[in-house]
């Protein structure tokens, strides 16, 4: 994997630095940074502390934090312009909302967004972007990777909240995905089930690990294999059934299947990352009703789009109709 690409594919760059000498001890955190990090323009710390990204002993940051040390400072620098810095990100908008009641609703993300606030801002994301149309908290039981478009899920009440939180944990949400990799997917389908831990070159970043990671579980059901400019590709319905961070991304990479347009993971380039959210099937337990939604046409990126008009006969493969017991809003 191209290290140049790796770097430039983040929005930021991550700057750590462990400080032990006694001569920082009691320095406003601005202070210091402004030594540490002689390049970047003292006046705009105000603006770089109120984006965020600044971290002390593992916590955010503001300007006046006194540095005690040993200690870590951590500063995600944005590799964009802070004037004007919302235009780097995709703005919201109500459209987007599929479906609303008073407890629940679901929505689509486009590309290149944070669902939640990330480690490097605080200011530009789905989770706040929603909320504040709304007007109102915004619980997600389950995220989405700022690469990665397509539905989530949202909960506007505490007894919602804890139902879907339960039927994450129980395997009861189907939520399915759609990949373009590159290679012939062989065979069908597949159960991937390899562990997942922390990669050193950076905190986003996760590996399959022998021990010591997380338990991940995904499957992967083939749909199309087709060529492109002399280049065997296929698409793929993935279904996560843990949440790990880029647990999709990893898994499929390991097994040799590169999702196009990942700078992470080693995917063929393209302008997008070709990884969507596609569908959502859950039991609602107040209107107790079987709940499908798939991506509409609008909401596709184009490379989805000219695939779903292509395959005449496509269909996602749902696990079944049946309900659990734990389903019920009790």
């Amino acid at each position: 994997m191209s290290e140049n690409r790796l770097r430039d594919s983040f929005f930021s760059t991550y700057h750590r630095f462990e400080i032990g000498d006694e001569e920082s001890r009691g320095l406003e955190c601005v202070e210091l940074l402004k030594r540490l990090l002689p390049h970047i323009q003292p006046e705009s710390w105000t603006c770089r502390f109120a984006l965020g990204g600044v971290y002390v002993a593992g916590k955010e940051a503001d300007a006046i934090t006194r540095i005690s040390p040993p200690c870590r400072i951590e500063y995600y620098e944005p590799r964009y312009s802070l004037e004007g810095a919302e235009k780097n990100f995709p703005a919201f908008s109500p459209e987007m909302i599929l479906y609303q009641d008073g407890d629940v609703g679901i929505a689509w993300k486009p590309a290149g967004l944070p669902t939640t606030a990330p480690r490097d801002q605080r200011l530009f994301n789905y989770q706040r972007f929603l909320s504040d149309y709304l007007g109102r908290a915004v619980h997600l039981p389950s995220r989405l990777d700022t690469g990665v478009s397509g539905l989530l899920l949202f909960s506007l009440t505490a007894r919602m909240n804890r139902h879907l939180q339960k039927a994450y944990e129980r395997k009861l949400i189907e939520k399915v995905y759609l990949a373009e990799v590159s290679g012939e997917f062989s065979g069908e389908s597949k159960h991937i089930t390899s562990p997942l831990g922390r990669d050193p070159r950076h905190p986003i970043l996760r590996r399959v690990v022998q021990e010591g990671g997380e338990s991940a579980h995904t499957v992967v059901r083939r749909i199309s294999t087709y060529e492109r400019e002399g280049t065997r590709l296929s698409l793929l319905q993935v279904e996560p059934l843990t949440g790990r961070t880029h647990q999709i991304r990893v898994h499929l990479a390991s097994m040799g299947y590169p999702i196009v347009g990942d700078p992470f993971y080693g995917g063929a380039e393209a302008p997008e990352l070709r990884l969507t959210s596609y569908a959502l099937r859950w039991y609602h337990p107040y209107t107790q009703t079987m709940m499908t939604f798939e991506l509409p046409e609008s909401a596709q990126a184009l490379w989805l789009r000219e695939h779903v008009r292509q395959l005449h006969s496509f269909r996602i493969e749902y696990r079944g109709d049946k309900r659990h017991e734990s389903d019920s809003c009790s």
